[in-house]
């Protein structure tokens, strides 16, 4: 099952086990000048992406090359033993209620982005013989298909969004104590990519150090269920514009490469909320 049916049922859910409700509900999950943390998983779609290799004695451009992540298979041990809770596809964030609906954070969107192997491309450019004899090309546009010994790339250690994200809650629902509460929320994002990028051209290559190769900017939209007055449960979904213009390659510091593309994210998470120090208020009022 992928999360995007998991995150449309999540409000459904959260109103059939929270019980009896009340119209006061507070405008934000938490009190100002509260703290949250969270950690989760994700699933991501990417749209397709014209992929511009250079390096010496070759420069080309890749059309419309399509790629998708790589979930983890579910597993209690996959996803929940703490050895290995870094493998799949995840998310942490910790962040503050700075206004009565706002809040401000910063996390880690870590999301495997992988090229389809074997499909057929449009190529504009050249490759010379000097580079690979099997490969090359003269200056022009060609069909080519891209099969393991002429590329290899993917973003799997991974496609690391490094990001603030501000938003805005709006509140649904509340249960007559108060200590279940449903809120929406919407917001925008923006911060670096650091991927560690596996990459073999013309049989040449390696997994790559963690590099900042770009930038992220995006919206969300999601849904925020507060149960036992400081724990949450989060469904998100995310979309992101892409631009990575420093993509380290084979290993060697001429060759890169440089894409953009929409990345698309659908998040469930769980966390907890807080307030350090001083002394407990009551969430504010709805106005």
């Amino acid at each position: 099952m992928t999360m995007r049916p998991l995150v449309a049922l999540l409000p459904l859910a959260f109103l059939t086990l929270a019980g009896p409700t009340t119209a006061q509900v507070p405008p934000a999950p938490s009190p100002q000048g509260s703290w949250f943390v969270y950690w989760g998983y994700n699933r991501s779609g990417y749209s397709w992406s014209n992929i511009h290799f250079n390096g010496p004695d070759y420069d080309f451009t890749l059309r419309h090359v399509e790629a998708k992540d790589r979930p983890s298979a579910f597993s209690l041990d996959n996803y929940f033993n703490p050895k290995n809770i870094w493998l799949p596809q995840y998310n942490y964030r910790i962040g503050f209620f700075l206004h009565e609906r706002w809040s401000l954070s910063l996390g880690l969107d870590h999301m495997k982005y992988v090229m389809v192997q074997d499909q057929a491309v449009h190529m504009d450019g050249w490759i010379g013989d000097t580079r690979s004899h099997d490969f090359a090309v003269a200056e022009g546009g060609h069909e080519v298909v891209l099969t393991e010994d002429f590329l290899t790339y993917e973003h799997t250690d991974g496609l690391n969004l490094l990001c603030f994200d501000m938003d805005h809650y709006d509140p649904l629902w509340a249960s007559r104590s108060g200590r279940q509460r449903l809120h929406v929320f919407e917001g925008a994002h923006l911060g670096m990519l650091i991927p560690r990028s596996d990459v073999r051209l013309f049989g040449e290559g390696m997994n790559n150090a963690f590099h900042v190769a770009g930038v992220g900017v995006g919206a969300q939209l999601g849904v925020h269920f507060t149960f036992c007055e400081h724990l949450f449960l989060r469904g998100t979904a995310r979309g992101s514009w892409i631009d990575l213009p420093s993509v380290l390659t084979t290993g060697t510091a001429e060759d890169r490469a440089n894409q953009h593309f929409w990345a698309y994210q659908g998040s469930i998470v769980f966390g907890g909320q807080f307030k350090l120090g001083g002394r407990k208020k009551d969430a504010p009022s709805a106005q």
